[in-house]
């Protein structure tokens, strides 16, 4: 680090203000003082302020997420904390946080609405862990739920989006630069994650270092996606624009004097028995065309000139002030390339998502979104599943302008709420731009989601389960647009039938009003039933899970209302019936708790891998 000596500060206060000494500079405490200096030296010692080159000051992010550039990407606290890392002064958390809370855009949506009942966090968490060529990355997990869970309103962004990754699929040379890119860009984001010892111990090799990664990921924007036509073509803008930058120049010039400041020509003999028998230094070549090349006589000059208007700088703190002074000139869109670190994971752990599903026989696509558009989807899975199993078993579903409402029945642990989770999981990553997990899907633009899958009880909720879902309800019809899709599992099972079907008649008449594509699951099969023979089905569509032969779930689900919800099957199958459970409690009283316990376990394996 820079030191400004007790002398220096001393003969400072004896010159007065009047001296060529920036006011700025006072203390030593300052975890900033190293560019603060380095922004007011001139190369002769004296100083004065140096501003960033417009050209870079502004630089604008290259946006993967949106078609219009969001201009308000400003993030003082992670420039700050980018200044204190090339410092060695930043913790090696602190700019990670900070990009986790990069802006995603607005959104009409209400991600308390869905994000819980979706399992949005366990969807990403499975997808984040990112390989490129056996190197091995986790993605930016805070950033990737937000992006996930504010999923735009409008068709341009989200084609936008899918643009970049059709491009990407059907380009191998881009999915190389857009790889190489997101592994430079992470070695460049590495060496700022350095601790604070490692920086320290060679600070001027370390900054180098740092100047050296970000001239890597300009050369690679710039050369790397020549010829592309979508979003894509951004990175290949900036990295141009950069590159052709004064700041860019000064940067390059810097680091070719740092790496190949002279050429020493040597002649080496080597004898028979391999040892060095002779070594003369033929020429020593200096580079000369280098900017920051000086002669001897000139470097000389300049000492003489520290010296003589008594500032006690040494060789190194002059290097320091060189390095500081091109950080400044380029920070600014070195800030913009960190940033984009996050843009490039979304596409990346996309394509992750996608090669994972097609590796055990599933198919992905980017769904076609239309303003006025049916629900017509192939082949549709449950992504949460994939962790699970190996191959999740996909249905069809289909809807038509006049049956948007759809009541759906089946037998327990028929995938009814897989099903919901699948078409939720569908319709949100279908809007973000991300692949869908189905084959083929055509969908309109939803004006929201809202989902009643889960209900966990809280210690400090105060009411009860039916009085949460209630509660839930209402929120439903009180903040949900109309064009929304909304996803309703076993509303009020938890109490008595006849009053609970008639809270379920009710949501399913209003749910008419707000016109939204609704899927209900419920097990009051007779309701059901009557809901359909008897012409109350007007806007409603029905759909049961389908069984086999042998009364076996096939996950897959068909038109029509469910006989049975196959409820003592079920019971048998986990071992849950009076004889069995007699005989636990015979055996209970005859060998003790743990032997027991020990049958019940052989009894009822749990149910991994079933579509519940």
């Amino acid at each position: 680090m820079m030191v400004i000596r007790k002398s220096y500060l001393r003969r400072r206060a004896e010159h007065g203000p009047g001296s060529r000494v920036a006011d700025d500079v006072r203390t030593s405490s300052d975890p900033s003082l190293m560019a603060r200096i380095a922004s007011f030296m001139y190369s002769d010692g004296r100083f004065r302020r140096r501003r960033p080159p417009r050209e870079l000051e502004d630089f604008p992010l290259p946006d993967l997420l949106s078609p219009m550039a969001d201009s308000d990407t400003e993030s003082d606290r992670l420039k700050h904390l980018l200044d204190l890392a090339f410092l060695g002064r930043a913790s090696a958390g602190e700019l990670d946080r900070e990009l986790d809370l990069m802006p995603v855009g607005g959104t009409p949506w209400q991600p308390e609405h869905f994000v819980d009942d979706l399992f949005v966090s366990e969807f990403v968490d499975s997808n984040v862990a990112i390989e490129v060529n056996g190197q091995r990355f986790r993605a930016h997990q805070g950033f990737l739920e937000r992006v996930l869970s504010t999923p735009p309103s409008d068709l341009q962004t989200i084609r936008y989006r899918q643009a970049i990754l059709r491009e990407l699929d059907g380009n191998a040379s881009f999915v190389e630069a857009s790889d190489q890119l997101l592994v430079m860009l992470y070695r460049l984001l590495t060496l700022l994650r350095a601790s604070r010892d490692d920086a320290r111990l060679e600070p001027m090799r370390f900054r180098f270092d740092v100047l050296s990664a970000f001239r890597s990921v300009v050369h690679q924007m710039a050369e790397g996606f020549e010829g592309a036509t979508s979003g894509l073509q951004r990175l290949g803008d900036a990295g141009r624009e950069i590159r052709d930058s004064t700041a860019f120049s000064h940067l390059q010039a810097l680091l070719d004097h740092n790496e190949k400041m002279a050429t020493l020509d040597l002649e080496v003999f080597i004898g028979a028995d391999g040892r060095l028998r002779h070594l003369e230094i033929r020429g020593l070549s200096e580079a000369k065309g280098n900017p920051y090349f000086r002669r001897p006589l000139r470097r000389w000059l300049d000492r003489l000139r520290v010296i003589y208007r008594r500032y006690d700088l040494g060789s190194e703190e002059l290097v320091e002030r060189l390095v500081m002074g091109v950080w400044q000139e380029v920070a600014p869109a070195l800030l913009r390339l960190v940033q984009l670190i996050c843009h490039l994971e979304f596409y990346t752990v996309s394509r992750t998502f996608a090669a994972d599903a097609r590796s055990r026989g599933l198919q992905v696509c980017l769904p076609s979104i239309e303003a006025e558009a049916e629900l017509e989807i192939e082949e549709l899975f449950n992504p949460l599943l994939l962790a699970l199993m190996d191959r999740p078993v996909p249905t069809e579903i289909k809807t038509t302008s006049s049956t948007r409402i759809n009541l759906v029945t089946g037998p327990n642990s028929g995938g009814k709420t897989r099903l919901l989770q699948a078409i939720g999981l569908m319709g949100l990553l279908s809007h973000c731009g991300f692949y869908a997990p189905c084959a083929s899907a055509r969908m309109p633009l939803l004006a929201g989601l809202f989902a009643s899958i889960v209900e966990l009880d809280r210690a400090d909720q105060s009411e009860g389960r039916l009085g949460t879902e209630l509660v839930r309800l209402r929120n439903l019809f009180e903040s949900v647009p109309s064009g929304s899709l909304v996803l309703l599992d076993e509303l009020c099972s938890g109490t008595n039938p006849s009053e609970a079907i008639e809270i379920v008649d009710v949501v399913l008449r209003l749910l008419k009003q707000i016109q939204p594509h609704a899927f209900v699951t419920t097990h009051f099969l007779d309701f059901a039933s009557q809901l359909q023979s008897h012409g109350n089905s007007d806007g409603l569509a029905f759909l049961q899970a389908e069984v086999d032969n042998r009364q076996g779930a096939t996950f897959r689900f068909v038109s029509g209302v469910a006989k049975t919800s196959l409820a003592v099957g079920t019971a048998q199958r986990l071992g849950v019936t009076f004889e069995e459970l007699e005989r636990l409690l015979e055996n209970r009283s005859r060998f003790g708790e743990t032997s027991c316990s020990k049958e019940i376990d052989e009894l009822a394996p749990g149910d991994h891998g079933k579509q519940e």
